[in-house]
């Protein structure tokens, strides 16, 4: 009889150890792969205030313009939204008469933006302010710029006086100002860049850029151009329509979602990173027949965007001031030397991915978000001429919908790009892609 080895037990008990233990191994749960980081940050929202200057047409109440600043104040802290405020000159030697430098610097203790807004007036002696044609000389232009932000910064010094909102001053005198004075951030667009913008794009910029010193070419950027950024915003939010288009609460909220589709592009496709800006305006002469579309708006963007995230944890928007985008923006040129963030001028394509977005949705406006379950999004946009016309898209590959309840029989299915197809209603296949889908029989 053979005497075991007294170390074959010991490798039995190996043995059955490391068979134990791939059996273990082989019914744990695999664990979901962690997602990856998101390439581009949230939307930047920024609610600018003009201030206006004493004109018959805007009025001439202190006390009233007043109040809408105490309202606006109130209403931003109450949404945690920040206010990007631009001044006109008197507007400040007013805030002196009545001893209201505490209105301004709760603004400031907010850690909201105070600035300079520039029309064409300049001070011959206080409350006397002379109005000249957008055409005036150069001169005076300069006189203009030195009596409005001297008026600003009595109040709030230099060192807080963040940047400036000009009406209309071109290049390349607007370039050189922003020098002479040392500004870095131009909010706006002056009213030409603002027209070529909704003509050409139908939108303005998403993003903030460095606008070049070429005569007409408001949109063009200038990567050598170092003093400033010019972080765009659109006009007075109000029902009635402007010189750049449209200016409801619908249009707002239609160019919104504009920016969110492209925005939601770049998340999805991993391009490389961009910073995003979305802003809104008002004014303290025409704020207050307009309480009602503000609010409006930020309750909208509150329920659905601000500190909202995409079914993949992205971050949808976020509100900022000027500065903070100002200081987003630096960082990312820093980080991504020599790259455009923005840049169109005549003749060049559109210049973001969904070309024929801004057609398609040209004289609509946003009425309502549709509930087709957690898998999809799905927005309801009314038209002037014409039925409505939806844009949807996926959250989790591809699905099939029922879309009758909407529009019943034949759609046209249009990709935002120039392409569309037709389809049954009750069976509209729907991407991640979004699509834009109204009755074949428009």
């Amino acid at each position: 009889m053979k005497t075991i080895p007294w170390s074959f037990p010991l490798v039995l008990l190996v043995l059955f150890f490391s068979l134990g233990c791939a059996a273990l191994t082989a019914i744990q749960p695999t664990a979901s792969p962690t997602p990856p980081p998101p390439t581009q940050g949230p939307i930047n929202i920024l609610f600018a205030v003009h201030i206006e200057p004493f004109l018959p047409n805007f009025g001439l109440d202190y006390g009233a313009r007043r109040e809408e600043l105490y309202w606006l104040r109130d209403l931003a802290l109450a949404h945690n939204a920040k206010l990007t405020v631009a001044s006109n000159g008197e507007f400040m030697e007013y805030v002196e008469d009545f001893g209201d430098q505490a209105l301004v610097q709760s603004y400031l203790n907010a850690g909201f933006d105070w600035g300079t807004h520039i029309h064409a007036l300049w001070r011959r002696e206080r409350h006397q302010w002379v109005k000249e044609p957008p055409d005036a000389p150069e001169e005076t232009v300069r006189r203009i710029w030195q009596d409005n932000i001297q008026a600003v910064n009595a109040i709030i010094g230099a060192e807080n006086n963040y940047g400036v909102a000009p009406y209309q001053t071109h290049q390349p005198l607007m370039v050189a100002l922003m020098h002479e004075y040392d500004f870095h951030i131009e909010t706006a667009l002056t009213e030409p860049a603002g027209v070529m913008a909704y003509e050409n794009l139908g939108h303005y910029p998403w993003n903030p850029f460095r606008p070049s010193a070429e005569v007409g070419r408001y949109l063009k950027e200038d990567l050598s151009q170092r003093q400033y950024v010019l972080i765009p915003h659109y006009p007075q939010l109000e029902p009635n329509p402007g010189p750049s288009g449209p200016r409801s609460l619908g249009a707002h909220q239609k160019y919104f979602l504009m920016e969110y589709l492209e925005w939601l592009h770049w998340q999805r496709e991993r391009l490389p990173s961009k910073i995003w800006v979305f802003g809104i305006a008002t004014h303290d002469c025409y704020n207050n027949p307009n309480r009602q579309y503000i609010s409006a708006m930020l309750d909208w963007l509150d329920a659905n965007f601000v500190g909202k995230t995409t079914p993949q944890g992205d971050v949808i928007a976020r509100y900022a001031t000027a500065t903070e985008v100002a200081e987003l923006f630096y960082r990312w040129e820093a980080e991504h030397p020599g790259t455009s963030s923005f840049s169109w001028e005549r003749g060049q394509p559109y210049p973001y991915t969904y070309a024929d977005m801004p057609i398609l949705l040209r004289d609509a406006e946003y009425d309502r978000a549709l509930d087709l379950g957690a898998a999809l999004a799905a927005h309801r946009f009314t038209r002037q001429s014409g039925g409505p016309i939806y844009v949807l898209w996926s959250w989790d590959g591809e699905q099939v919908v029922d879309f009758s309840a909407q529009i019943a029989g034949q759609l046209r299915v249009h990709d935002g790009k120039g392409n569309h197809t037709t389809a049954d209603a009750r069976a509209l296949i729907v991407t991640e892609e979004p699509i834009f889908v109204e009755a074949a029989t428009r």
